[in-house]
């Protein structure tokens, strides 16, 4: 059996496919990669802490209530949910390594906290029905391959009245260059993203009733630009930018902003509730 791709091999042609298991263990490894967190400059979506705030404002987080932390990357969301929330906090993550690292985050950073970190698949929860009374999910459900079965999941573990909030990266790829799709471009959570409109519907058709919808273009540039800069830092360097050209890794970006200005691409949150 062939190795799954590294970052450095990932098709990055317009049209390329992974597999559905190979894209969910490459979002893994890319966003657990010291070399990615550097160049994220430590905030692994838009907005950063100030978005996950939100985001739990808008779903009502309170003391008590037991949040599941869908793709929990370094565990900083979950963290701030059981520290300034009062909730206890489970995060799911497909990567083993996230895990471990999340898990030594929270001891180090938040010991008191009942916070746990457990590995599991999006797509198939290894939680019973009605376990959770929250459920947060930032910047990975555009890059889940079956975001169907992963949005009837987050249903599924939500106790009646439970609320969900999606954090993700919107995108109207009628309107996108080419540049901005193809495989690369998935795990950089653009690729497979959907228009604010498909993920209203996705959560509708898996029983949630939307109740917010709330748009931050501006936490996507702020982003895009960051990258940009440390991009070009990189480039004074020398240093090669995992594994692409500098200089074409700079054009993807600056098309990215260029998409984000037009409107094409930008980053919301959705809020939802379970009947």
């Amino acid at each position: 059996m062939s190795a799954r791709p590294t970052l450095l091999e990932l098709p990055l042609a317009p049209g390329a496919e992974l597999g559905a298991d190979e894209l969910k263990a490459c979002c893994a490894d890319v966003y657990a990669h010291p070399a990615v967190r550097w160049l994220l400059d430590g905030d692994l979506h838009p907005g950063g802490k100030a978005t996950t705030r939100r985001a739990l404002e808008l779903i009502e987080a309170g003391p008590g209530e037991r949040l599941l932390d869908v793709a929990s990357g370094d565990g900083a969301s979950a963290i701030l949910a059981a520290g300034e929330r009062g909730c206890e906090v489970v995060g799911v993550d497909y990567g083993a390594p996230a895990v471990q690292d999340a898990t030594e985050a929270a001891q180090r950073e938040a010991p008191a906290a009942e916070i746990e970190f457990v590995r599991g698949d999006a797509e198939s929860l290894p939680f019973p029905d009605r376990s959770f009374d929250l459920v947060l999910c930032e910047c990975s459900l555009c890059t889940f391959p079956d975001k169907a079965r992963a949005a009837a999941e987050i249903a599924r573990v939500l106790r009646p009245g439970g609320r969900v909030a999606i954090c993700d990266v919107t995108a109207e790829h009628e309107r996108l260059p080419v540049a901005l799709v193809g495989g690369m471009a998935t795990i950089a959570c653009v690729g497979e993203a959907l228009p604010g409109a498909g993920y209203l519907r996705l959560l509708r058709e898996a029983g949630l009733e939307p109740f917010a919808d709330e748009r931050r273009d501006v936490d996507a540039d702020a982003l895009a630009e960051r990258v940009e800069e440390r991009l070009r830092g990189a480039r004074l360097l020398g240093v090669q930018a995992l594994g692409l050209p500098i200089d074409d890794a700079i054009a993807l970006v600056g098309r990215a902003r260029t998409a984000i200005a037009a409107g094409a691409l930008g980053y919301s949150i959705f809020a939802a509730r379970l009947g």
